[in-house]
């Protein structure tokens, strides 16, 4: 891979591809940073790539880890994609390269092999990934379709599957028998998850044994104490442990959070050793101060349902529609008149952009067939800044009620 790239992380790649410039990455990390999501959606989010693009560059940059695809002939490939808006595999196919070395070992069709996803659930989840702009891997894992280790697992076998060190065939079987692991324990709002109780949480995240949790109940009643107490005397869990087992079983018993999601944060938690306070926040069960300040504009432009150029239309419809020309105005006033002159109705709809519920209303009139999923999106944001849902979550689900599915087909 002589003059290559010096690493493969993405920005790198797609500099070298020469699609965005070095100082457009730097900007995007900075909202990747805050937001949690990939570098590639952010770079659509700031309108510097569309989305065939990055979808084409993390497809050349797998082919060229797996050592398919050399990096010359990637990047001149993605040049032919970003010029003429063409897949990667027809830019491929016209420079003599195979593009189809990939084929049968993608994520998505090694797991319908295997009889864990139906097609149209691979469909759903593969238009959710390309909304989201996350990997196909973590939408599952988000869909409550797939375990992290179970992930882990298919992952390693598409990799030692492309590698030629495991028979393809072997590979699905491997997978095929995993099934009872990747079912999940319950989702979000189980009844009877509200049953849980601390020592069981403790249990199921492997932090303790039945015998550790009966002895600390027993010595609790004989000493007049709470179990937590125990615990902590005994040396058993710190006190920011307990402190996020506590919130997380609260969180359980609200019915946002399946005990599978409970039990996999506090394992994080743990091994982390972060406080209560920042390791719920780093599992995206409590909002950060980014999350609770994304508008709900901004989430609609993270999910792909609000683009540059929908957002140029939507100000055109105002400006000729005196109706909403007349909400734009009187909400403008109230938030501080906007500037004088010639673009002060301009001025006033991109302040009207910030508030959640005079967007809404100028996105029913926009596109009356898409208020119940508006409504649905208003939801989704509300859920996101009051923390139970994390962005991700938030804009994956968002994504799937675009496509008018639902996964469980």
């Amino acid at each position: 891979m002589a003059g290559g790239p010096s690493d493969l992380k993405l920005g790198t790649l797609l500099s070298y591809f020469g699609v965005v410039s070095e100082s457009d990455i730097k900007r995007a990390l900075v909202l990747s940073k805050h937001t949690g999501l990939p570098l590639g959606k952010c770079l659509v989010m700031l309108d510097f790539v569309t989305n065939e693009v990055v979808r084409a560059a993390i497809e050349a940059q797998s082919m060229i880890k797996d050592s398919l695809l050399d990096a010359e002939a990637a990047r001149e490939a993605m040049g032919v994609v970003h010029r003429k808006r063409w897949t990667l595999s027809d830019a491929l196919i016209v420079l003599g390269v195979d593009a189809y070395a990939t084929r049968g070992t993608r994520l998505g069709e090694l797991l319908l092999s295997a009889e864990h996803l139906s097609s149209l659930q691979v469909d759903i989840a593969l238009k959710a990934s390309d909304g989201s702009g996350l990997p196909l891997g973590r939408v599952l894992v988000l869909l409550s379709k797939l375990s992290e280790p179970s992930l882990d697992l298919a992952l390693n076998l598409q990799r030692d599957v492309r590698f030629g060190k495991v028979d393809r065939s072997a590979a699905v079987e491997q997978l095929r028998k995993e099934k009872i692991q990747m079912l999940l324990e319950g989702r979000d709002g189980d009844l009877d998850d509200k049953r849980l109780r601390i020592g069981e949480l403790l249990i199921a995240s492997d932090l303790l044994s039945d015998a550790d949790v009966q002895s600390a109940v027993e010595m609790a009643k004989a000493n007049d104490k709470m179990m937590g107490e125990v615990l902590i005397e005994m040396g058993w869990v710190s006190q920011e442990l307990l402190t996020a087992a506590l919130r997380l079983q609260e969180m359980v018993w609200s019915g946002g959070f399946s005990i599978y999601r409970a039990t996999s944060a506090l394992k994080h938690i743990d091994k982390s050793g972060l406080t209560a306070e920042d390791g719920l926040m780093k599992t995206g069960l409590r909002p950060s101060e980014f999350q609770k300040q994304v508008s709900f504009c901004d989430f609609l432009r993270l999910s792909g349902y609000l683009t540059k150029d929908s957002m140029k239309d939507i100000v055109q419809m105002v400006m000729s529609n005196p109706e909403l020309i007349g909400a734009v105005m009187k909400h403008a006033r109230k938030d501080g008149e906007p500037a004088s002159g010639k673009d002060h109705l301009r001025e006033a709809i991109k302040i009207s952009f910030k508030n959640t519920e005079l967007l809404g209303f100028l996105l029913s009139h926009a596109k009356p067939e898409d208020r119940a999923l508006i409504d649905s999106g208003m939801i989704m944001h509300e859920l996101l800044q009051s923390g139970k849902l994390t962005l991700d979550q938030a804009v994956v689900n968002f994504t799937i009620r675009q496509n008018g599915l639902e996964f469980d087909q």
